[in-house]
């Protein structure tokens, strides 16, 4: 008797089929999942052979899910959550806990300022959950998030505005100016506040759009309203790596006070500088499609945290 064709499918390919559906996109699931459009594509339609379905219906704008594809994504989505919810179920059963939450945090923001006020304080409201918290990288993060790996994650808001996935919920909140990074020789560091327009002659250190394609259009955003757009003179890999890629006085990058190592006493070669008119800021985001009940309890606590610091100000 032959095997079933199913059997021969593989979590990665689920979870690049429910990627491809909550973006209606090749090139944006691929950025999510960190991977690229050719893998994705190829793996889509080595699925389609192998279950003699037609998923999707491709075309030079979107695409969209067959009605078979919708079944399949309706019953998919579930049968991953319940792996994933039965993993975090068998690690709180280790742990002595009753419920689990993986909250994921860039790991060039500042953990202490933006993450740990709010875990600490839901915690001393619901001890018996276990809380893992991982900092990676933007796309690592919105794999992650994808894929249901992690519950919730914090990024910056840029990301947020150039993601655009409707099968995202978010919460703002730690609303700041952006800022300028630039070594303590630059002229521009003379001054106490900057404006977009006196960047038209810096050297831009982006981060590579093959990694984050977001930040470079967030910089494009920033600066084509101003009547130019930016000189960059290398890129990073990543948000970390940028400050070791200002190497000449001219050189800059831009980031906001949630930025890990912010005026910083223990470097006093990066002077940093409040871009007025601007907008940053720190986006809670997690998938309206996950009903965990601590899920919902942590976003009311972010609330919290929020009317918290209000208050304080």
């Amino acid at each position: 008797m032959a095997e079933p064709k199913y059997l021969h499918i593989n979590l990665l390919q689920m979870q690049y089929f429910l990627g491809v559906a909550s973006c209606s996109s090749f090139t944006k699931a691929a950025q999510l999942l960190y991977t690229t459009q050719s893998t994705l594509s190829k793996t889509i339609s080595s699925l389609e052979q192998t279950l003699d379905v037609t998923l999707f219906i491709r075309s030079k704008k979107q695409v969209t899910l067959t009605e078979a594809g919708q079944h399949l994504y309706d019953r998919w989505s579930v049968i991953l959550r319940d792996i994933e919810k039965s993993l975090d179920e068998s690690r709180v059963l280790q742990g002595g806990y009753n419920q689990f939450l993986a909250i994921g945090i860039l790991d060039s923001q500042n953990s202490e300022k933006i993450t740990a006020p709010i875990v600490r304080g839901f915690l001393q409201k619901h001890p018996l959950t276990n809380i893992s918290v991982s900092a990676c990288q933007t796309q690592e993060l919105q794999k992650s998030l994808v894929c249901d790996n992690l519950d919730i994650v914090f990024t910056v808001l840029y990301d947020l505005e150039q993601m655009g996935n409707p099968a995202f919920d978010s919460l703002i909140f730690d609303e700041c100016p952006h800022s300028v990074c630039m070594l303590a020789d630059n002229p521009l560091a003379s001054r106490e506040t900057l404006t977009v327009a006196d960047l038209k002659d810096s050297h831009f250190v982006g981060i590579s759009p093959l990694y984050l394609p977001s930040y470079c259009g967030m910089l494009e955003d920033l600066c084509v309203p101003y009547g130019f757009r930016p000189q960059y003179i290398r890129y990073a890999i990543n948000a970390m790596s940028q400050l070791y890629n200002l190497i000449e006085p001219n050189d800059i990058f831009i980031c906001d006070q949630n930025y890990n190592g912010y005026n910083n006493p223990d470097m006093p070669h990066l002077q940093f500088r409040p871009l007025i008119d601007t907008h940053s800021g720190v986006a809670a985001v997690w998938k309206k499609s996950n009903t965990k009940e601590e899920l919902k309890m942590f976003i009311d606590q972010i609330r919290t945290y929020q009317e918290e610091k209000a208050n304080v100000l």
